[in-house]
């Protein structure tokens, strides 16, 4: 079994601009867009303040739950990268 520390994975964010080694993701909400749900991930050694990426935007909160439990899988699968829809 891997340590806390051990459970970190390359993102590629839905838009393709960000690849990101992230330690903990999320849902937000995404004020003032036409897609009001987001996962947010937490990128690794950012700084000691810490650095949130918008990983994938979705149209609904439940949208947005299935693309997270997609990651979650995949992150106990022990993938090294995987791309947001």
């Amino acid at each position: 079994m891997q340590s806390k520390e051990e459970y970190t994975m390359w993102i590629r964010s839905q838009d393709k601009k960000h690849l990101v080694k992230c330690t903990s993701f999320s849902l937000a909400r995404n004020w003032g867009g036409k897609k009001k749900n987001a996962i947010v991930g937490s990128v690794s050694n950012a700084s000691w303040l810490g650095k949130d990426v918008v990983l994938g935007l979705y149209d609904t909160n439940e949208i947005a739950l299935n693309e997270l439990t997609r990651l979650q899988t995949e992150l106990i699968n022990n993938s090294d990268v995987y791309e947001m829809n």
